[in-house]
């Protein structure tokens, strides 16, 4: 088959010998794909060294019916060099690259979910607020890849949200107080992170402008990582070093 060339954002790096490497890549154009860079590690080869996680490349890209695809060639697009000095922001934006490989299958494109993340990667890449960055990103997440919860109403019976609704990713999304006690892992959480939730999630918020106090951040934050283990059935790894920076 034809090679074509693709912009992809390494999600993560596998070596295959000692001298090889699997990439698994995300694209606009075909979403996630894994290709073997035969020969990536050698300093005199077509890949200068290595591919970088976390770093955008033009690849030369072989398609194969079957097994991996092919990458013959590299060519660096993006580095966001501004992470390697900040830690806090560097744990950010692995937690965006491990959240993205985790919601997305092979070959299944997802345009806007890639604007979003290489959007997420740049702002923290620029110092901006590596909590909010995040929460955006979260909840774009969520719209776009078709996993939005009801925060609006109660999931359980369409009822009015008290001042603290419980948020059930299990039914569907935040509960009243009748039918909170329909799932006991549920979080409590103020109705104020779900309306923060749902205007992040629609994208139209300027970030540089937005403030989220401490409060409603937590809840936020309770939310999300709830959210995602009912989803995924684990916690992330990169959570850990997020939660502790």
């Amino acid at each position: 088959m034809p090679a074509s060339d693709v912009i992809a954002l390494v999600l993560a790096l596998y070596d295959f010998s000692n001298t090889s490497q699997i990439a698994v890549l995300f694209t606009r154009e075909m979403g996630k794909v894994r290709g073997l860079a035969k020969g990536a590690k050698r300093a005199d080869g077509a890949f200068q060294g290595g591919l970088d996680v976390g770093s955008v490349y033009r690849l030369r890209m072989l398609a194969k019916n079957e097994g991996l695809d092919l990458l013959t060639k590299s060519e660096m697009s993006e580095a966001f060099p501004g992470l390697r000095t900040d830690l806090p922001a560097l744990y950010a934006a692995f937690y965006v690259l491990e959240l993205a490989d985790a919601l997305t299958v092979e070959h299944d494109p997802h345009p806007e979910f890639w604007d979003a993340t290489i959007s997420a990667l740049r702002l923290l890449d620029h110092s901006a607020p590596r909590d909010i960055v995040l929460f955006a990103f979260e909840a774009a997440a969520m719209r776009l890849l078709g996993f939005m919860p009801r925060v609006d109403d109660c999931a359980g019976c369409s009822g009015k949200l008290p001042a603290r609704p419980a948020f059930s990713p299990r039914i569907g999304g935040a509960l009243c107080t009748a039918c909170a006690p329909r799932d006991p892992g549920a979080r409590l959480v103020s109705a104020g992170s779900l309306k923060m939730l749902a205007r992040l999630a629609e994208g139209t918020i300027p970030l540089e402008s937005l403030n989220v106090d401490g409060r409603i951040g937590s809840d936020l934050r309770a939310a999300f990582d709830l959210f995602w283990l009912n989803l995924l059935g684990r916690e992330l790894r990169s959570a850990s070093f997020l939660h502790k920076s």
